[in-house]
């Protein structure tokens, strides 16, 4: 598969250069004593226990949707043992996610695909084992027909791990709109997730509140981005900055509230 060639500017391209991932892993690693690569705030725990509850194992062939850079596609194969595909829309990501496949000795087993994750996937009808999403479901607004796509591309009685935010309490416009500085994004009540999988034809299994991990580490984030302000405020530029900052506090602050809730999903494939 040959290199893709990133998008000129953006928010992702530059979060995937080597300057700014140099930057992020000395932040993060203040946010996580465990880091691994992870450009989420989702503690390295959460994401482990995640990829348990995928049942995956060698022969088994997993699909991560939107891999980012692939640093936690690749925890999974190495982990496990199984056969990974990261799709991700961001061409720096994806050139980042098969650079980091190669060096590490796991291209024989992770293969990342430039694909919109809204978007019908390029795969077959049951082409996977398994499917894990991590913080990337809020920002594709059509969660049914998303569901929809999983259920095709899955074996019969296919896993889906995926985390979600669920509307728990009363957010003003001001707030949505910093919470969505990466990003558009979707947001639900308790229930929308459930209804959603069921008449995609998901069984529901478990349903577990991560909000007080949230809370943590987006708060330890907030701290870590303060000490390297200078470093951050050089490389992101005042308005960016800025912009990230506010983005950082309002996920502490809702999190802690309650009123903006990360919780983890795991369905399987029902039907033939």
């Amino acid at each position: 598969m040959s290199k893709p060639k990133p998008a000129k500017g953006g928010f992702y391209d530059k979060r995937y250069s080597d300057e700014w991932r140099q930057l992020q892993d000395r932040v993060f690693g203040e946010v996580f004593d465990d880091y691994f690569g992870q450009s989420s705030l989702t503690t390295t725990a959460d994401y482990d226990r995640a990829f348990g509850w995928l049942s995956a194992g060698p022969g088994k062939q997993v699909l991560d949707v939107a891999c980012g850079g692939g640093a936690p596609t690749l925890r999974l194969a190495t982990t496990f043992g199984c056969s990974v595909t990261g799709i991700d829309s961001n061409a720096t990501a994806v050139g980042l996610a098969m650079r980091k496949a190669t060096e590490s000795g796991l291209s024989h087993i992770a293969k990342f695909v430039l694909q919109d994750a809204s978007a019908s996937l390029p795969f077959e009808n049951g082409s996977f084992s398994a499917i894990v999403c991590i913080d990337a479901l809020p920002h594709i607004a059509n969660h049914q027909r998303t569901f929809l796509e999983w259920h095709r591309v899955l074996r019969p009685a296919g896993r889906v791990v995926f985390t979600d935010l669920i509307l728990t309490g009363p957010i003003s416009n001001e707030e949505l709109s910093r919470r969505a500085a990466s990003g558009p994004i979707t947001v639900a009540p308790a229930g929308y997730a459930e209804r959603c999988l069921a008449a995609a034809g998901f069984e529901l299994s478990r349903r577990e509140d991560l909000t007080a991990a949230l809370e943590s580490s987006s708060q330890r984030h907030v701290e870590a981005r303060s000490r390297h302000a200078a470093d951050l405020l050089n490389l992101e530029g005042d308005a960016t900055f800025l912009a990230l900052n506010r983005y950082r506090g309002v996920i502490a602050q809702l999190a802690r509230e309650r009123r903006l809730s990360h919780f983890a999903f795991v369905s399987t494939k029902q039907g033939q």
